[in-house]
């Protein structure tokens, strides 16, 4: 555990045994279950808002150690101590309780010295709130005022002598501490004002997590403002003075703020606060119309013709204000939507940025992705499946989140231009969270919008799909050309070894037979021309397919083709190549492009960068067979580029090794 962690654990440790002497205090001086303890010591409600702002701030500090909200939390749960400090007062100055009454006088005047920070603590929480930064450099005004009116009322609680202090003491009539606690609790009260508006502020420009965040806060926030206008309002309506039920509702907003503060800062995904939010506020916009039209109802109706209240009357205006409200019904969820899910409740401004985000798209693998998240951001779906049909190959199908896995049963939408179904689009709501009518509309929108999107990406895919198959089919081309060229060439080896066990095995022996069976002149130019066919046989054979090429490797046989022609002294064959074999292929591919220059001016064969390079130096271009040479060289996966030098023509020639 970190020294920030111990700190703040430390600081729940006091605020927790800052509670139970609170407890015990208050036990002794009365009844923990009376009225009084409830309404003006606020126990037990209070002090557990206190102990939960100090395991809450620790709890944060623990996970995230400069984050600001949690040390303010931390200094938030410090009012257990003005709790417990209150309470030792009172049962000594009250309750005849062990102690010093001068001490007594001192607890209660050191209580809002750690109280006043305390409550200064929670408005700045909501003024940083939910990521610890000011919505802009604008804002701190309001956290300066609000500091200014704890230092303005901590300096007004230090002009009172401590042993004059007392627990509920009226010190406004002093003249110097009056004025300054006065001062010091109006600009707290105008810090917590500006800290309420910067909360709806951001909620108004938040979108998705940040919405939900703030959602927490503005919930708790919210709470407690309700909680303190009952607790103003309440007493003064039934004309009792702090009452435990009109206490109840700022009490448990106190509890609230750490608890959704907390949510907000570690766990703000785990529940849909936005539902919440939503019921929430139908509930209370409605309850707020029928009590408005009832009292109409009643009391105005009933004052102007003289009715008496009874039971027929009230029956009667209920079912009147049950009339009247249901026209108002879809108004009041159109209200209850736009606060809760923000823009997401607005049909247009959910279908303009989805139309700016399409155009602002340069590419077309990005339109799907597009329309799946446009389509959950418009309902706040917690799943979108958009389906691409592709005629020619398999469909195409966008995931948003894309790691969301689907959890209930989706509202198909299916996208269609003229009568031809496109694609589809899935949607899948939160549990609780149903589509409603104008939801319906609004996707049917937007999937009449997405045509043009669908078309475009489907030509994209089908021209993908084309490339793909173009580029197959050159693939099965070449692989076609060079089975034909390695079939050419192991028929050429199969003539030539025909040739030489079948032919040239007979006619071999026939000159030197010839010559011992005569001198005459006859059979002696008979042998001679006999012994000349041997060798054009011969000949014809090597350039069917040379046997030595298989034999003995490509530089012999170069060696060898050349010397037939007499350009022996031509060929140079650098170390790189001298006594190495090479894949049959690729030294047909070398040999054959060398066979088909008849008077070759130059040949260079060396091997660098994992290739076999040949230059060949011959006559003009045009008496050259360039074209079967290509084939042969592409077969093997090489490339071949001709130029012109000095009327000459340069064969530069490249094979992979590999």
């Amino acid at each position: 555990m970190t020294a920030h962690a111990r700190i703040a654990w430390a600081v729940a440790g006091l605020t927790t045994l800052a509670g139970i002497l609170d407890t015990v205090f208050t036990a002794a001086h009365r009844s923990l279950l009376s009225e009084a303890t409830w309404a003006d010591h606020g126990w037990p409600l209070a002090p557990l808002a206190a102990i939960g702002c100090a395991l809450m701030g620790a709890l944060i500090v623990t996970r995230h150690p400069r984050q600001p909200i949690g040390w303010l939390l931390c200094v938030a749960g410090l009012l257990a101590v003005t709790l417990a400090a209150d309470a030792y007062s009172v049962w000594v100055l009250d309750g005849d309780g062990p102690g010093s009454p001068y001490w007594a006088h001192v607890s209660a005047w050191a209580a809002p010295l750690l109280g006043w920070p305390a409550f200064t603590a929670l408005i700045l929480v909501f003024l940083i709130a939910p990521d610890g930064r000011l919505p802009s450099s604008r804002w701190r005004w309001a956290a300066w005022v609000a500091v200014a009116g704890l230092c303005v009322h901590t300096l007004g609680t230090l002009t009172v002598r401590p042993g004059e202090f007392v627990v509920g003491g009226d010190l406004g009539n002093r003249a110097v501490s009056g004025p300054l606690l006065t001062l010091g609790v109006g600009l707290v009260a105008v810090g917590l004002i500006g800290s309420a508006v910067s909360i709806g502020w951001r909620l108004r420009n938040a979108t998705d997590d940040a919405r939900r965040q703030l959602l927490w806060i503005a919930s708790s926030a919210a709470f407690l403002a309700f909680g303190v206008v009952v607790i103003l309002v309440v007493p003064r309506l039934q004309g009792v003075e702090g009452t435990w039920l009109a206490g109840l509702p700022l009490r448990l907003a106190l509890i609230s703020v750490p608890l959704c503060v907390a949510v907000a800062v570690l766990r703000h995904r785990l529940l849909q606060i936005d539902l919440i939010v939503n019921r929430a506020l139908v509930l209370a916009l409605a309850t707020g119309l029928v009590a408005v039209g009832y009292v109409l109802a009643v009391v105005v109706a009933g004052f102007e013709v003289g009715a008496s209240s009874g039971f027929w009357p009230s029956l009667l205006a209920t079912a009147l204000v049950a009339l009247a409200f249901q026209p108002l019904r879809r108004r009041v969820v159109m209200v209850a939507d736009r606060l809760a899910f923000g823009a997401a409740a607005v049909p247009y401004e959910a279908l303009a940025d989805f139309s700016r985000r399409i155009g602002d798209s340069s590419d077309p693998s990005d339109l799907l992705p597009a329309v799946a998240e446009a389509a959950a951001s418009a309902v706040g779906a917690s799943r979108v499946v958009v389906r691409l049909q592709i005629d020619s190959g398999p469909d195409q199908v966008v995931v948003f989140p894309p790691a969301a896995e689907s959890t209930t049963s989706g509202v198909e939408l299916p996208v269609v231009d003229r009568g031809e179904r496109l694609g589809s689009i899935t949607v899948e709501m939160p549990a609780g969270h149903p589509l409603r009518r104008w939801q319906h509309r609004l996707l049917a929108d937007l999937a009449n919008q997405a045509v043009m999107a669908f078309h475009n990406a489907r030509l994209t895919a089908e021209l993908s799909g084309q490339v793909a198959r173009l580029d197959r089919r050159t693939r099965e081309l070449a692989d076609s050309r060079r089975r034909l060229i390695s079939a050419a060439d192991a028929e050429r080896s199969r003539v030539e070894r025909a040739i030489a066990q079948q032919v040239v095995v007979h006619l071999a022996p026939l000159p030197d037979r010839l010559r011992r069976l005569s001198d005459s002149t006859q059979i002696t130019p008979l042998a001679e021309s006999l012994t000349s066919a041997i060798e054009a046989l011969r000949e014809i054979t090597r350039g069917v397919f040379p046997a030595q090429l298989v034999r003995s490797g490509l530089p012999m046989a170069l060696v060898s083709l050349l010397a037939r022609t007499g350009s022996a002294e031509r060929l140079v064959i650098h170390d790189s190549v001298a006594e190495r074999r090479f894949d049959a292929q690729l030294e047909a591919a070398a040999y054959f492009c060398v066979a088909e220059v008849a008077d070759p001016l130059g040949v260079h064969l060396e091997v660098r960068d994992d290739e076999l390079r040949l230059r060949l130096t011959g006559q003009e271009v045009g008496s050259l067979s360039v074209d079967q040479m290509r084939d042969r060289v592409e077969a093997a996966a090489g490339s071949l580029s001709v130029v012109r030098d000095d009327g000459r023509a340069v064969i530069d020639v490249r094979l992979p090794v590999s």
